[in-house]
């Protein structure tokens, strides 16, 4: 076990096993700390810990597609699951309540989502008035702390009445319920924000940037090769060659490096090579853009 110290006690136990155990092991989803991450899911405790007030905390995050927002918020759901179905209700009790803005930002539409999240009926006929009553009466008795809006930049879809529309229900909804509401999109969703000036009042943004090859990036690859059940240091956060490759092939984009690493460490095991090299990032490289 000695041979394996570059390992968190947890993959060690994985890096002993056959190959097969091993290459499904790294098809499952990983989380590495990092200080931006943190820093997201600490502002998010706080909001879901905040008192009812007249004015409940809002929050906007953004960044490109594929940088990371989601893992932070799946993180973060983990943290705070469902809890148990109340006695004589068909319905969960939620302290975060997680729903997609639809394609077609329509009011009726956002109260359907919440509708279908909550396992409640919902036909995409029903009209406004029924659905809103429904929802809200839901959301009433299910009295989620925080909800999460995915894909806001979805706003852009639909016309000015509808953008102001769906801003005002969001709006309404923190009013209304004394909960927090956050906001998650591509950079287009802090032009969709910033539409009412009251909402973006309400909804200061954090950014997810992508990576420069920095202290910080070595930190996540030595935490993302800890993670990873080879039998040989790799010391991905040493090598400078290895750090450019990386960076040469993912522009720093945190869904591209995990998913680069990946492959990496399953040719490595293939391959009995037990390490990533440089070689194996360039080859991958190759053959993406090839």
């Amino acid at each position: 076990m000695t041979a394996l110290a570059h390992l968190a006690p947890a993959t060690r136990q994985i890096a002993i096993q056959d190959d097969n155990e091993r290459l499904a092991f790294l098809a499952e989803d990983r989380w590495i700390d990092y200080p931006r991450a943190n820093y997201i899911l600490e502002t998010l405790d706080s909001m879901i810990n905040c008192p009812p007030r007249t004015r409940m905390p809002g929050l906007l995050i953004h960044g490109e597609s594929n940088i990371g927002k989601s893992m932070i918020i799946q993180k973060f759901l983990r943290k705070y699951p469902p809890n148990d179905f109340e006695q004589g209700s068909t319905h969960l009790k939620l302290d975060v309540l997680a729903i997609e803005m639809p394609a077609v930002p329509q009011e009726r539409r956002l109260y359907g989502q919440i509708l279908l999240t909550l396992n409640a009926p919902y036909r995409p006929s029903d009209r406004l008035a029924s659905v809103e009553l429904t929802a809200l009466n839901l959301l009433g008795q299910i009295s989620p702390k925080v909800i999460i809006v995915d894909e806001i930049h979805n706003l852009l879809a639909g016309t000015a009445r509808e953008q102001r529309a769906a801003l005002n229900l969001l709006k309404f909804l923190s009013n209304r319920l004394h909960c927090a509401i956050v906001v998650l999109g591509t950079q287009d969703a802090v032009l969709a924000m910033q539409t009412d000036a009251q909402i973006t009042s309400r909804f200061p943004g954090i950014e997810l940037a992508r990576w420069r090859a920095n202290e910080t990036l070595r930190g996540f690859l030595a935490g993302f090769e800890r993670q990873l059940p080879l039998r040989k240091p790799s010391r991905l956060a040493e090598s400078r060659a290895i750090i450019e490759a990386i960076m040469s092939f993912s522009g720093g984009v945190t869904g591209r490096i995990t998913g680069l690493l990946t492959k990496a460490a399953k040719i490595a095991i293939t391959r009995k090579q037990e390490a990533i090299s440089v070689d194996i990032i360039k080859s991958i490289a190759a053959e993406v853009n090839g």
